[in-house]
């Protein structure tokens, strides 16, 4: 059942035995879990059916550089970053969950087992084939990633990552919601603050408003928190008018705010060997793209994070790479989103872009590769339902920049905050400061300077590294991708973070949950 919360009296009190805050990927799933069960289910969405920049607005906030603006990455509308996502899908690892002592706050109080079994069902969900991230299971006759390299017995060379069509939730699973008997998508309601029951750390009620600044309250047995690792410590900091937030007795919420940092570095130079570099086809029809990472004992001995590489194309800027389809896509890029813009610039220390003339040159000289890439585009991109991820074309010198990217060491500094200025509802904006630690930068050193030597000891190909400049240009990585992670964490005790709590990576909806203990800040059990 769909409706909009302006066609609910201004004031009235509505009641649910489950209310899910936030309607993108989780929050989706999650109801479409719920679809048939005997209970009343909310699903409070701030959104419309389309984005509206009013409401966009309202996420807005202060990040000091490299951080991009709070607002960017999310979409507030059904269906949440769905709507725009790039549809890369990649699972936690078991190490993810090992409480490893180089990484300080690392650990979680579950293990792989109970979230990695609901992996296939999730896929189910993203439209992005089986469970499986192997090259060579996946794909039918794959090649090594690199010819003669079969990854020194440090490095997964096999490692692939799978795309979704990419499916926007919104769009898919509306008819479902809709068709509901007992699941209400409540449509246009902002959620303000959440009450808690008197003397107790228990949610009871949503304050939800609309467009025009009216109220309603909603009251539930166990509310689900579906909003992101950026509104979700914000909604809980603003709950709790005479105290430090919901859950935050000891100072945790907001903090731990992590995302991946990435960079392009480096090259690697393939010479007469043969390399994977475009996407390829599953068995299961869908798209995917080889990475390399070290094993969970490389890592474990060299006291690295878990990073990954991956063969990347030259420069969008720079004209030298003589490529009319580079160029075409940098001339347009002012009709790209912010989000792509920033992804374009090929990492903190991208080349100064050339010239728009130079750019002119390599489109007028390459306007018969332009006609084929426009059809190509055309087909693989435009009508296809499952659609060609982005373009990738590879140097004509037949060397690949190396694109880097890599968990972060949780850091107490790291934190979404609530800042002075508040929004057109009076709600405080968020404050996001976010930090690279020195054993990070030092951690992605030592794992660029190996994967240099054991390609090179095991493969024909060679890794080039500006050395003497490694660590400076490490410490310019950025935060782009919008994975917000972090800041309300899943821990055993309430002084390590939420007894029940953690944030989803909002713009990761590869994992689902049971219901979510994660996020019921009651010890009640939702049927099933």
């Amino acid at each position: 059942m769909l409706t909009s919360l302006e066609s609910v009296q201004a004031g009235s009190l509505l009641e649910t035995v489950v209310c899910i805050v936030g309607a993108g990927a989780a929050g989706i799933t999650l109801a479409c879990e719920l679809d048939g069960a005997p209970f009343k289910v909310l699903l409070i969405e701030a959104g419309g059916l389309k984005a509206a920049l009013q409401v966009c607005a309202d996420y807005g906030g202060v990040a000091a550089a490299p951080h991009p603006d709070p607002s960017q990455f999310r979409r507030f509308v059904f269906g949440g970053t769905t709507g725009i996502w790039g549809g890369r899908c990649v699972p936690f690892e078991a190490i993810d969950f090992e409480r490893r002592d180089y990484i300080a706050n690392s650990g979680w109080p579950i293990g792989y087992d109970e979230v990695a079994r609901f992996y296939p069902r999730a896929l189910d969900y993203c439209d992005a084939g089986k469970f499986d991230f192997s090259a060579r299971s996946a794909i039918a006759n794959a090649p090594p990633t690199i010819a003669g390299f079969g990854g020194g017995g440090k490095i997964d060379a096999d490692a692939i990552e799978r795309y979704s069509l990419p499916t926007d939730f919104g769009k898919k699973y509306r008819q479902k919601i809709e068709r509901s008997a007992n699941v209400t998508l409540v449509l246009n309601a902002r959620a303000l603050r959440l009450h808690k029951r008197g003397g107790e750390e228990r949610i009871d009620g949503v304050e939800l408003i609309d467009a025009a600044g009216r109220k309603r309250l909603v009251r539930a047995t166990v509310f689900v928190l579906c909003v992101g690792g950026i509104e979700t410590p914000r909604l809980l900091l603003a709950s709790d008018g005479e105290g430090p937030g919901l859950g935050n007795r000891t100072d945790r919420v907001g903090r731990f705010y992590a995302c991946h940092f990435e960079n392009c570095i480096g090259k690697l130079v393939a010479r007469d060997a043969a390399v994977v570099f475009d996407f390829e086809k599953t068995t299961d029809g869908v798209y995917s793209r080889r990475k390399l990472q070290f094993l969970p004992p490389t890592q474990r001995q060299h006291r690295l994070l878990n990073m990954a590489f991956r063969l990347h194309f030259p420069a969008y800027s720079d004209a030298r790479h003589g490529s009319a389809v580079l160029s075409a896509i940098y001339l347009a890029k002012s009709a790209l989103i912010p989000e792509y813009r920033d992804i374009m610039q090929h990492g903190a220390d991208a080349p100064p872009a050339s010239p728009a003339h130079a750019h002119l040159r390599n489109v007028m000289a390459g306007l018969p590769h332009m006609t084929k890439f426009g059809v190509d585009w055309l087909f693989l991109r435009q009508l296809a339902r499952r659609k060609l991820p982005y373009t990738l074309i590879a140097n004509a010198d037949g060397s690949f920049p190396l694109e880097f990217n890599s968990e972060q060491t949780p850091l107490e500094r790291s934190r979404v905050s609530l800042a002075g200025e508040t929004d057109r509802h009076g709600m405080r904006r968020v404050r996001v400061d976010w930090f690279l630690s020195d054993d990070d930068v030092d951690a992605a050193r030592r794992g660029f300077l190996l994967l240099r030597d054991v390609i090179g000891e095991n493969s024909a190909c060679t890794v080039e590294l500006d050395e003497e400049h490694l660590t400076g240009r490490l410490r310019r990585s950025i935060p782009v991708g919008g994975h917000h992670m972090g800041t309300a964490r899943m821990a055993a005790t309430p002084r390590d973070g939420w007894l029940t709590g953690i944030a989803p990576c909002s713009n990761c909806p590869i994992y689902m949950w049971r219901v979510p203990p994660c996020f019921v800040p009651a010890a009640m059990p939702i049927p099933r």
